[in-house]
Parts: structure tokens; C-alpha cells; sequence
């Protein structure tokens, strides 16, 4: 539904230095006016009837009786806005909420407020990261823990110790290791996408993290190059689980594969 008002006397009404309550009382009066339909004895309102947002003041249009007697707003944004300052309002300072209490940090000295059941776990009574970084440099359990693993703290980095740690929890030495395999799983009941480590010459084709599909590492290696973005490997019996290099095939683009599917052309550019 939209306005009946003609848009010259709209832009008119909107141009005059009322009060908003006064615009949206003109608003009204002329949609009453140019209203197709003659306003009943019985009908409070003429629809669509016009309101003021209690946040920004803006007239805004509601198109039926539920509208009309519950919106308060203009937009999402604007009821935003009451809720948050409404949450914020019942929100009581954290000295009048149930089960916190006042610790010192042990650093810096700076009092800070904190559920008893985190302050029963964590016996360290620490009031931010800097400070927590500081506990942990001068701590001796701390220092001997990160000794044992050749790594003396955030603030003491070395190549040495940095290469004695990545051999020492790197690869297959890791406990979180699996192989070198990982898996993306999509929406719906399609099989998940195999990834593995990239070796170093195709490391064009994979991810940030060092990883790429199996089933296009497999067709790079058998042409000897990285592939395209562009290019699509695509699995001849839709299997994406199966990557055997027979079952492979790679087309210069996904136009292709696409047409190759409902036609049997193009050829691919590569297959066993």
C-alpha cells in the first residue's frame, strides 16, 4: 500500500516548518481527503496512516490496524536502539550483581569485578592479557614449563628456540596430527571435499593454510603444472570421493564442463 497523497502536496507537507506531530496530523488529513474509499462512521483511521518515530522523529506509514496500534518506530534500526537503551537501563553496575565479587590484580594492583566461579577456577588473579603476559615471564612454574619445550616466553622469542619448537610440535610430532588430510564439508547430503598438504612446487593451487583438493593435485601432478582457477577437475562417475586419476578429468573452464555434461562436448583438455 502506498500513499494517495499527490506527490507535490506530499513534498509540500514535508517542507513546512511544523512539529512532527503537526506534519503527521496534515498527513493524515490529506490521505483522508484523496482516499478512494469514504471513511466509514465506525473506522478510527483512514488507511494507510501515518506515525511519528518516538526515536528519530521521522513519519512513517502503517498499512493496517495491528500496525497502526503497535509500531512506535520507523525501522529496524530505530528499535534497535530502544532495546539496547532499554538492556542497558536494567543492566545493574556489576558491584549490585549476584555472585561477583572484587579481586586485586596481582601485577598491576588495578581492582576488578569477577563471577566466583571463574575466580575458583583460576587461582591466577590477573586483570588483563598485559598483565597475564607479565605473570608469565616472571613466573618460575611458568618459565621451567616453557624451558622444557625450548620456548622462553611471548617476550623471548629466538630463531633457535622458535625452530626447536616447530620441530619439536610440527607434522607428525604434533598430538592434533591426522595425516596430513582434512576435509570441507558442504551443505545438504553432498560428500565432503578431501584436502591435502600442497608439496612446495604446486603451492600455487592451495589454500592459505597450505592445503589444496586432492583431485586437482592429482590431475596437476600427472600434467606436471599448477592448474588454472579457472580450470574444473570433474569426477566422471560424481563421485567426489573417489580420486582415482581414471575416474578424473579437467576442462578449461566450468562453461564446459557444464556443456560436456548435457552434450558430450567439448572434450576434456586432459584425461587418463
Amino acid at each position: 500500500m502506498t500513499t494517495m497523497i499527490p506527490p507535490t502536496e506530499y513534498a509540500q507537507i514535508l517542507r513546512t516548518n511544523s512539529s512532527p506531530g503537526a506534519i503527521v496530523a496534515l498527513l493524515n488529513e490529506a490521505e483522508e481527503r484523496y482516499s478512494p474509499e469514504p471513511k466509514r462512521s465506525v473506522a478510527k483511521r483512514t488507511y494507510p496512516f501515518w506515525k511519528t518515530c518516538r526515536v528519530c522523529s521521522k513519519s512513517f506509514m502503517t498499512h493496517n490496524p495491528t500496525q497502526a496500534r503497535r509500531n512506535t518506530t520507523c525501522s529496524q534500526n530505530c528499535r534497535s536502539k530502544i532495546v539496547r537503551a532499554a538492556r542497558h537501563k536494567a543492566r545493574k553496575p556489576k558491584e549490585q550483581r549476584k555472585g561477583m565479587i572484587c579481586l586485586e590484580c596481582r601485577i598491576c594492583g588495578k581492582k576488578f569485578w569477577r563471577f566466583k566461579s571463574a575466580a575458583a577456577k583460576n587461582d591466577v588473579n590477573l586483570c588483563g592479557n598485559e598483565c597475564r603476559y607479565q605473570w608469565r615471564a616472571t613466573s618460575p612454574s611458568v618459565r621451567e614449563h616453557l624451558a622444557s619445550i625450548a620456548v622462553l616466553g611471548r617476550a623471548g622469542w629466538t630463531e633457535d628456540s622458535m625452530a626447536s619448537y616447530q620441530k619439536s610440535m610440527g607434522g607428525a610430532n604434533n598430538p592434533a596430527w591426522k595425516g596430513g588430510v582434512t576435509y570441507f564439508r558442504k551443505h545438504g547430503n553432498y560428500p565432503p571435499i578431501k584436502y591435502v598438504r600442497c608439496p612446495a612446487e604446486f603451492l600455487a593451487m592451495a589454500r592459505k593454510d597450505g592445503y589444496v583438493m586432492e583431485h586437482r593435485l592429482i590431475v596437476a601432478q600427472h600434467m606436471g603444472r599448477p592448474l588454472k582457477r579457472s580450470e574444473v577437475v570433474h569426477h566422471l562417475d560424481h563421485d567426489a570421493t573417489n580420486n582415482a586419476p581414471d575416474n578424473l578429468a579437467m576442462f578449461r573452464s566450468n562453461q564446459d564442463h557444464k556443456l560436456y555434461e548435457a552434450h558430450g562436448s567439448p572434450a576434456p583438455l586432459w584425461r587418463l
